[in-house]
């Protein structure tokens, strides 16, 4: 009988334990790039006035200049609620339909993906964002499925967070990944000049236009959130994030408007949100990306913002000019012919035997799959100090059970990294 009492008090007491560690111990994500949502969240709940609210994953962060479009449309004060599709936008949808009112225009434009095309949760990404920020938590507990999936992720949370306050290694990133890249409107504002990807796009993340990309629950929620602002005086709006022109699948193929044009046939017919502009004008060439297929440099910036201004003004009937200088189109940093150091999926998938991988600091991207069926594979070494430096993709541990370990040093920066973080529970430090 007393040791079911212990044993009773020891399942009370631990998650007592962790939770009390959240709410005590100062915010370990505070720099990061996911300690910026709580401002974004200030900045929609305490703005006054008719505002222009964009909503999005990341694509959204990097691909508009909030300035211009207050410049083009001054009685509007502009909101940027776009974050990253690994975090999941319906929360942050949510978001700004619980704070509209009477005149905004809530601009929900995702990228063209799995993650931002449906109810997807990124529940670890959640945490970080919520660290120092708990009210924001209503807004990723509206499912059971959510519930669930916070509720698993937050001792490895509670965990992660009592490492870096004990260790005092709470993450700074450099990169542009971090919190103080973001300019009051909540747009990165990050001088990004070119585009740093080996030839020009991210083979790991295709991106594609078929209507099955769409599940029915995920028409069925924004057909509700449409329901919602229009019952709060406000209007809800679908546009086309700009997509890599030479990622897109269908691209090459010979029906390739055919593919386009039901697609956006697809959305008019089956979203009761209206959809302004078209696609083909957020498909654009490589030479306007920044480090991802959905990220523009600061020239596609304001390519991109100027034609979002005119479906804008279109929608709202404006006639006046959008006078936007366009720079030329940057040169890519890396040539199509520039040879860099790749780690193919070829080299080590299907190896049964081998047991310990070291990925030296030369390579520039590891190709999706590149450990499948790797089933002896216990480590993964990364020399790399610098992950953004490394292009990798949604794939990359599938088929092996192994961990990637990574310089002390640079621990926190990996678990923090746009592509990295998505392994944060795989990732530790190299062993001494």
């Amino acid at each position: 009988m007393k040791n079911k009492f212990i044993s009773l008090w020891t399942i009370l007491i631990i998650p007592l334990f962790l939770f009390l560690i959240t709410l005590c111990l100062p915010s370990q994500y505070e720099n990061s790039y996911m300690g910026e949502l709580k401002y974004k969240y200030s900045r929609l709940k305490n703005t006054a006035g008719k505002r222009i609210i964009i909503v999005g994953g990341s694509g959204m962060a990097f691909d508009v200049d909030s300035s211009l479009i207050k410049e083009n449309l001054p009685e509007y004060e502009i909101v940027n609620m776009g974050m990253y599709a690994g975090l999941g936008t319906a929360p942050v949808l949510d978001m700004a339909i619980s704070y509209c009112h009477e005149g905004d225009i809530i601009i929900y434009a995702p990228e063209q993906n799995t993650q931002t095309l449906s109810m997807y949760l990124g529940s670890d990404f959640a945490w970080q964002a919520l660290d120092g920020a708990y009210y924001m938590l209503p807004f990723f507990m509206k499912s059971e499925n959510n519930i669930s999936l916070m509720a698993a992720a937050f001792p490895r949370f509670a965990i992660e967070k009592l490492k870096l306050f004990s260790t005092g290694s709470a993450p700074s990133p450099d990169s542009v990944y971090r919190k103080s890249a973001f300019n009051e409107y909540g747009d990165i504002a990050d001088t990004l000049p070119q585009n740093t990807m080996i030839k020009g796009f991210d083979k790991n993340t295709s991106v594609s236009y078929d209507t099955s990309v769409i599940p029915a629950d995920y028409v069925s929620y924004l057909n509700e959130c449409d329901k919602k602002a229009t019952q709060k005086g406000s209007t809800l709006l679908f546009a086309y994030c700009p997509a890599n022109k030479a990622a897109v699948v269908e691209a090459e193929e010979s029906e390739f408007e055919n593919t386009i044009d039901d697609y956006d046939i697809f959305l008019r017919n089956t979203l009761d949100i209206e959809v302004i502009g078209n696609p083909y004008d957020s498909i654009m060439d490589k030479e306007w990306f920044y480090d991802t297929n959905f990220h523009l440099n600061s020239s596609g910036k304001k390519l991109y913002t100027r034609q979002f201004i005119r479906n804008l003004k279109a929608y709202l009937s404006d006639s006046s000019v959008t006078a936007i200088d366009i720079p030329d189109k940057p040169s890519l940093l890396y040539a199509d012919d520039t040879e860099k150091s790749v780690l193919s999926s070829s080299t080590y998938s299907g190896n049964t035997t081998i047991t310990s991988i070291t990925v030296d600091e030369d390579i520039s991207m590891i190709e999706d799959y590149a450990f499948e069926g790797c089933t002896s594979l216990k480590e993964i070494h990364i020399k790399n100090t610098v992950p953004s430096s490394i292009q990798i993709g949604q794939h990359l541990l599938d088929g092996t059970y192994a961990n990637i370990f990574v310089p002390e040093d640079a621990l926190s920066i990996y678990k923090t990294d746009y592509y990295f973080s998505q392994y944060s529970d795989r990732l530790f430090a190299e062993k001494q």
